[in-house]
């Protein structure tokens, strides 16, 4: 009779690990090469197109600033998406589409020069989308105003 109780503790110790799941990492977003040096102490890839220049963000300060100045009008056109979606979803729409078509072009200069910002910006940029396609214009509001606030505090 003592080892039942002590059968029944194992058990429900043993109980919640036992059903554990294996966990799965999305390596897409993960950039592998440009922060791992060879094993062999020669040059990576990545750094070899890091110095030939055809890195995809801005190089310089003037082009940095035109692209921070590009996210600030982006912002501005996600307001305007805003301030039609609950008059006329079907301008909306189509505004939303271009607002992708950007968007298809700015993602991949942010995950190549601050991928740390990726995130907020998709997430802005999903509330957007989301409020557009099931007509929930404070989600568009929201989703504005964060591209406002990331776009302001990105490095230029």
């Amino acid at each position: 009779m003592a080892r039942s109780p002590l059968l029944l503790a194992f058990a429900l110790a043993l109980g919640p690990t036992a059903a554990c799941g294996e966990t799965y990492i999305d390596t897409s977003l993960i950039d592998n090469d440009a922060d791992v040096a060879p094993a062999d102490g020669g040059t990576s890839e990545a750094g070899d197109a890091e110095t030939d220049g055809s890195s995809a963000g801005p190089t310089t300060d003037t082009e940095s600033r035109e692209f921070a100045a590009t996210l600030e009008l982006f912002a501005l056109h996600a307001r305007e998406i805003s301030e039609v979606v609950a008059d006329d979803r079907e301008r909306a729409a189509s505004m939303l589409d271009d607002l992708e078509a950007d968007w298809s072009l700015i993602e991949g200069i942010i995950r190549a020069e601050q991928p740390d910002r990726l995130f907020g910006f998709s997430q802005a940029v999903d509330l957007v989308r989301s409020g557009v396609e099931r007509n929930r214009p404070a989600d568009v509001s929201k989703g504005w105003k964060l591209l406002a606030d990331l776009s302001a505090d990105y490095p230029a």
